[in-house]
Order: structure tokens, then sequence, then C-alpha cells
């Protein structure tokens, strides 16, 4: 009997043929594949470190609004990358019926405690008009219209003086590059993480230049290199 080879059945060779053809094709949409997920990877990466070093230039650009007389400029790692400064809180008149260890506001509506030292920082409230113009106190705590003080008065302050409530400040890169906010007495802040370089400038007496560059947290898979980013801001204080 004889038996019949099929026309349509493939030979080995076809077979081998089929399968390699399959495999280069595979390979590419695989390399194709990587290729695109590596560049997502990156962009997320880029868009993520613009976000952190943009919104760390906001909160950066917020403090130094609030600045009360001058800023100073140092070096902690690369040349004038610490800015220590005082920020302002609040400010107004004495009411009177002060105590060698009190400064009453009867115009203000304070949250109890406000002011009592605490993670973020110490405060102190300084006479700059009036009666006992030039004395300073740290605030041990506060009601809704009376300043407790941790020291006395020298010269009891009255209804002509004219007082501030600061809060001193240090915004700077560490060596683990992290831009940090440090307050006077309080906790460290991380404010954006993977910041290559932080500068500060005093334009004038009352604006100041801040230059930040941030980098990827990865490098491109791709080109194995990080992305970086740089922006600048002038920033001109309120009071």
């Amino acid at each position: 009997m004889k038996t019949l080879k099929s026309e349509t059945a493939f030979s080995h060779v076809e077979l081998l043929i089929a399968l390699a053809i399959s495999g280069i094709l595979f390979t590419g949409m695989f390399e194709l594949y990587l290729s695109s997920a590596s560049g997502s990877l990156i962009q997320n990466e880029r868009v993520q470190m613009q976000a952190d070093a943009r919104a760390a230039m906001t909160l950066m650009a917020q403090d130094l609004r609030q600045l009360y007389g001058s800023a100073t400029v140092s070096t902690t790692l690369t040349p004038n990358d610490t800015l220590s400064f005082l920020r302002l809180e609040d400010s107004g008149y004495s009411s009177g019926g002060n105590t060698a260890f009190t400064l009453n506001d009867t115009l203000k509506s304070w949250t109890t405690s406000s002011f009592a030292p605490s993670s973020a920082g110490t405060y102190s409230v300084q006479i700059v008009g009036g009666t006992g113009t030039g004395q300073t106190n740290p605030i041990s705590g506060n009601t809704a219209s009376q300043l407790s003080l941790s020291t006395g008065w020298g010269t009891l302050p009255d209804a002509t003086s004219l007082y501030v409530i600061t809060r001193s400040k240090t915004l700077t890169r560490t060596a683990d590059n992290m831009l940090r906010s440090i307050p006077d007495g309080g906790r460290s802040a991380v404010l954006a993480a993977n910041i290559t370089s932080l500068s500060f400038s005093q334009l004038n007496a009352s604006t100041i230049s801040i230059t930040e560059a941030a980098r990827t947290r990865v490098p491109d898979p791709r080109t194995q290199r990080y992305v970086y980013y740089t922006l600048t801001q002038s920033v001109t204080k309120r009071n």
C-alpha cells in the first residue's frame, strides 16, 4: 500500500528557517520594548527631578520673601552654598500692661503655643521702635494675646513699643547632596534630594538670587549618564 505525503507539511529545513525568522522578529520586538521602557524610565526620572527641584525653589522663595533684615551668605561645601537669615513671623505694637517676662498685644488672636520652641525652631521677639528699642528675647510660649519670655526685659516695653517676632533659619546643601532647611533649635527638613550644587548671591539689600542644580536619581540606561537640571530665581523680600 502506498503512503501519500501531505503537500502542506513542512520539511525540517523549512521549520528551522521559520524558527530563525521568528527568533529574529521576537529579538527585535524585545529590544524595541527595552528601548521604550528605558526611555519611559528616564523620562519619569527627569519629570520627578524637575518637579522636586521646582518645589524646593518655591519653598526657599516663600521663606526669603519673609526675610527680616539682611541675610548672610557663607560656604559649607562649595562657595556661597549656605544662607542664614531671620524669617519674619509677625509684628505689631504692644498694648501695654507688660511684665518683666511678658509682652501683650490685645489686637492679636494667636494660636496658643504657636511660638513655643518646637521642631519648627525657636522664636524671638525684638523691640524695633518705641520704648525698649533694641531688646531681643527668646519666646517660651504664648496665649492668644500674650508672649511669654525666657529672659526678662531690661527696659519694660509699653504701648509705644513696636515689636517683631522672628525665627532664625539656614538653607544649605549637605554632603549627601540634600538641600536642607535648618531652623535654629529645630529639626532639619529635606527640601530636595540629588542637588549637585546650590549658590546664593545678594544682588542688593532686598534681593537674593538662588541657583540650584539637580540630577536624576539614576543614569539614563541608554547612555549611562545622569540628566541634569538647573534653575535660577531672584527673590525680593516683602518687608
